[in-house]
């Protein structure tokens, strides 16, 4: 019986240092692995908590989320009309010296041109030469700041529909299309 009391009982280290170093390494081996596994905690749940509280703040009922993601919302207007094309021209091959820039920069646009009434587009046919020459002068007196810059696309291509249409004895033009818009 003595021999199996000194098994169970663990070996005493040699010198005191000895066991405050063992005691240090199990100790710090588990504070290690509980601040990785206390960080993978952290990192799982930390995204799913901040999910939670924005939908609980920015959603106020449940019942509203639903009908706002299920697009069945009793609440909202009639539905916007579709837009209604007519039928199409396009004038293809401009190429147009802007002012100020001594031909060393150009702008190389295709236009399309929309009408609901199809007896425009036979007008416009015939009237191409006045057509082109009329988007040439249009274009050519804007500078490259101008032509260059997205916010005015929408005021040229308005003054583009106005022009065509002083053109025009027989309808007009409903709307004008960059189909091509190249600016070196």
């Amino acid at each position: 019986m003595a021999e199996r009391a000194q098994q169970s009982v663990p070996e005493a280290p040699d010198t005191p240092g000895e066991e405050v170093a063992q005691e240090q390494e199990q100790s710090s081996g588990g504070g290690r692995r509980l601040l990785a596994r206390l960080l993978l905690v952290v990192l799982t749940l930390g995204p799913t908590a901040a999910g939670a509280w924005l939908a609980y703040f920015y959603y106020p009922s449940l019942a509203q989320a639903a009908e706002q993601f299920s697009g069945t919302d009793d609440d909202t207007e009639e539905e916007a009309k579709p837009v209604e094309y007519g039928q199409f021209m396009e004038l293809q091959g401009f190429i147009i010296n802007p002012a100020g820039t001594d031909g060393t920069r150009y702008l190389m646009i295709n236009l399309g041109l929309e009408s609901a009434d199809g007896g425009v587009l036979e007008e416009l046919k015939e009237k191409e030469v006045v057509v082109r020459d009329t988007v040439l002068k249009l274009l050519g007196q804007r500078t490259v700041e101008e032509l260059a810059d997205i916010g005015l696309r929408t005021e040229l291509k308005q003054e583009l529909r106005d022009a065509v249409n002083a053109v025009l004895r027989k309808g007009k033009i409903d709307r004008v299309y960059f189909t091509q818009y190249v600016l070196q």
